[in-house]
C-alpha cells in the first residue's frame, strides 16, 4: 500500500483544476465550440473521392466549404475506408442558420467535383437538419444533465450523506467543464454523440468517487478518532491502486478503439477517454480533497462553537 500525503497537496490539485477551466474559458469566449450539424441545422453531404485526402487537403475542402456556403466553420471528416468524406455546412442568414439551398450544394460539389475529377454519382447523399431539432437538442443536454446530477445527489446523500453526495456532484460538474475545455481548445466537432459521452462519464466517475467515499466511512466507524487527515489519506491510499487499475484497463480499450475504429466509433471513444480520465482524476483528487474540507470546516465550527451553560 502506498503511503501518498494526498491532502496535504490538494491546493496543488485544486490549481491544477483551475487553471484548466480558465484555459477552457478564455478558449471559448475566443472562439466558442465547433458545434457539429446536430446542433446548427444544415446539410450533411457524404462524397465519394475515391482517394484519401491528405490533412492538408481536409484543410482545403474546409476553406472552399467556407467560401461556397459561408459557413463559419465547416466541418469535413474521412468515413468508412478514409476515401469518402463528410462535409458538415450551411447557410447563414443574418442570425439564422439554414440548410443549403439546391443551389448552394450543386455549387459546392461541382467545385469538389472538378479538382477531383468526380462523376455525378459520386455524390452519394445528401441530408437536411432542421435548427428546431438542434435547439430541442441542446435544451435536452442540458436537462439530462441537471437530471443525473440531481438524482445522483440525492441518492449519495441517502446511502452516504449530504456532503458526499454535493462534493460528488461537483466532481462531476468539474469533469464536464474538462471535457468541454478540450473540445474548445481544439475545436473538435460537437454532436449528439458528445451527449452520450458525457452522460456514460457520468455514470463512472461517480461510481469512482463513490469507492472512495464508501472506504472513508468505513474506516471512521474502524479506526474512531483517528485524525481527519490521516483518516483521508489512509482511506485514498487503499483505494488508488483499484481506481488506477481499473481506469488503465478502459482508458486502453478506448485508446485502440479510437485507433482503430470507424468515424462513429472514434466520435464516442473520444469524448469517454477524456471523460473517464478526468474523472479518475476529479475521483481521487478533487472529490475527497473537497470532502475533507467541508467536513474539517465544520468540525472547527463546531470546536469554537460556545457551550450553553
Amino acid at each position: 500500500m502506498t503511503n501518498i500525503d494526498f491532502m496535504g497537496k490538494r491546493k496543488y490539485f485544486y490549481v491544477l483544476s483551475i487553471l484548466v477551466m480558465i484555459i477552457g474559458l478564455i478558449s471559448y469566449i475566443i472562439q466558442g465550440f465547433n458545434y457539429d450539424i446536430d446542433f446548427t441545422g444544415g446539410t450533411v453531404l457524404e462524397i465519394n473521392l475515391h482517394k484519401v485526402p491528405s490533412a492538408a487537403e481536409i484543410a482545403d475542402l474546409e476553406k472552399l466549404t467556407k467560401q461556397i456556403t459561408g459557413t463559419q466553420t465547416p466541418i469535413v471528416r474521412k468515413i468508412e475506408d478514409g476515401k469518402k468524406i463528410m462535409i458538415n455546412a450551411h447557410e447563414v442568414h443574418g442570425k439564422k442558420r439554414t440548410e443549403l439551398s439546391k443551389e448552394t450544394r450543386d455549387k459546392l460539389f461541382n467545385a469538389i467535383a472538378k479538382k477531383y475529377n468526380l462523376k455525378k454519382e459520386d455524390l452519394i447523399s445528401y441530408q437536411n437538419v432542421g435548427a428546431v431539432v438542434s435547439s430541442e437538442l441542446k435544451s435536452q443536454a442540458v436537462w439530462a444533465v441537471i437530471i443525473a446530477s440531481i438524482l445522483m445527489l440525492i441518492y449519495i446523500a441517502i446511502r452516504f450523506e449530504f456532503k458526499f453526495g454535493t462534493t460528488a456532484v461537483i466532481a462531476l460538474l468539474h469533469d464536464l467543464l474538462i471535457m468541454l475545455t478540450v473540445y474548445t481548445l481544439f475545436k473538435i466537432p460537437l454532436n449528439s454523440t458528445f451527449i452520450a459521452a458525457m452522460l456514460t462519464v457520468l455514470g463512472y466517475s461517480i461510481n469512482d468517487t463513490i469507492v472512495v467515499f464508501d472506504r472513508i466511512r468505513e474506516n471512521r466507524r474502524i479506526q474512531g478518532k483517528m485524525d481527519l487527515k490521516d483518516l483521508v489519506n489512509l482511506s485514498m491510499n487503499q483505494t488508488i491502486g483499484r481506481s488506477l487499475s481499473t481506469a488503465a484497463t478502459v482508458i486502453i480499450v478506448l485508446f485502440v478503439l479510437y485507433l482503430m475504429g470507424v468515424q462513429s466509433i472514434k466520435e464516442f471513444a473520444l469524448p469517454l477517454l477524456i471523460g473517464i480520465t478526468s474523472g479518475t482524476y476529479s475521483s481521487i483528487f478533487i472529490a475527497t480533497a473537497l470532502w475533507f474540507d467541508w467536513e474539517r470546516s465544520t468540525r472547527k465550527k463546531l470546536q469554537t462553537k460556545p457551550k450553553r451553560a
